[in-house]
């Protein structure tokens, strides 16, 4: 995802594909779950001159329009956490933990609009 997607996704929402299906209209989803290595910089907390650059991870989604499923938008991404790299195993876990029931509860909005789609996890 670059920074022009962003921009252009501010007006993209699931919300979009859940009005769809509420106005009667069928809608199937695909749904692609990943992650995005990034670079995060902040200011040293001794020194306010010096960056420092921090590996971090998002814990991201696509929802696209299955083949044949006439839907706008194109696509929506979700970030639905964000984590440095070079943390221990529990907080690994609990990051995860916490993408996946923010996925849930997108799930559980798709399910009650009657979106089709193929529930997918971190």
């Amino acid at each position: 995802m670059t920074i022009e997607n962003v921009g252009g996704g501010l007006n993209d929402r699931l919300d979009d594909f859940i009005k769809l299906a509420q106005s009667g209209q069928m809608v199937s989803l695909q749904i692609n779950v990943y992650k995005n290595m990034v670079k995060q910089v902040v200011q040293s907390e001794s020194t306010d001159d010096i960056d420092i650059e921090t590996d971090t991870c998002l814990l991201m989604a696509d929802f696209s329009p299955a083949a044949g499923t006439q839907a706008k938008p194109a696509m929506v991404t979700k970030v639905y956490a964000i984590c440095p790299i070079n943390e221990n195993e529990i907080n690994d876990k609990t990051i995860r933990h916490i993408a996946n029931n923010r996925l849930r509860m997108d799930y559980a909005r798709l399910k009650e609009a009657q979106v089709k789609f193929e529930e997918k996890y971190f």
